[in-house]
């Protein structure tokens, strides 16, 4: 069990890493809004579950990954909505229309890859660190890596080529 728990921090320290993950997952800036306060009240729910600052981490983006999983079967079946590309932009920074050309290609993938590809680019996790996350082999990470960079490739007509 985590000594010196505090929510705040907890919030200050993971929160941005959480809100990416969730709009990944979700198509709406409201909809990440919405994983992101779930994600932190299960986090006060089973606190005392949590054994290290590395296991609150890899707790965080596993269960991001599954709410944002759940809300969008729970929320989303049969529903068209537009994307929104602002949300790609972010609040506190502009990006150049190539970085949000790259961020809709990578939120246009199947989830297998989307999830492989922004956890090790957007979060810069290793193969090892996604690994253990996803509850996957290494060489499974690497395989969806692989594949995940080559259908980004397609989708980008090879503009980008050194995705690696």
């Amino acid at each position: 069990m985590l000594k010196d728990f505090d929510i705040e921090k907890m919030i200050e320290q993971y929160g941005d890493m959480v809100y990416r993950l969730a709009l990944i997952h979700g198509n709406t800036k409201e909809n990440a809004e919405d994983i992101f306060q779930e994600v932190f009240l299960r986090l006060v729910r089973y606190r005392e579950r949590l054994q290290s600052e590395e296991h609150v981490r890899n707790w965080l983006l596993r269960v991001t990954i599954n709410c944002g999983r759940t809300y969008r079967r729970k929320w989303m079946t049969n529903q068209t909505l537009p994307l929104d590309e602002t949300l790609a932009a972010g609040e506190n920074r502009e990006q150049s229309e190539a970085e949000l050309r790259v961020y809709l290609a990578v939120k246009s993938l199947p989830e297998k890859y989307r999830t492989v590809i922004h956890l090790y680019y957007y979060e810069e996790l290793s193969v090892a660190e996604i690994a253990a996350c996803l509850k996957r082999r290494e060489g499974t990470v690497k395989s969806q890596l692989a594949r995940g960079r080559e259908l980004l490739r397609k989708k980008l007509n090879n503009d980008y080529i050194r995705l690696d």
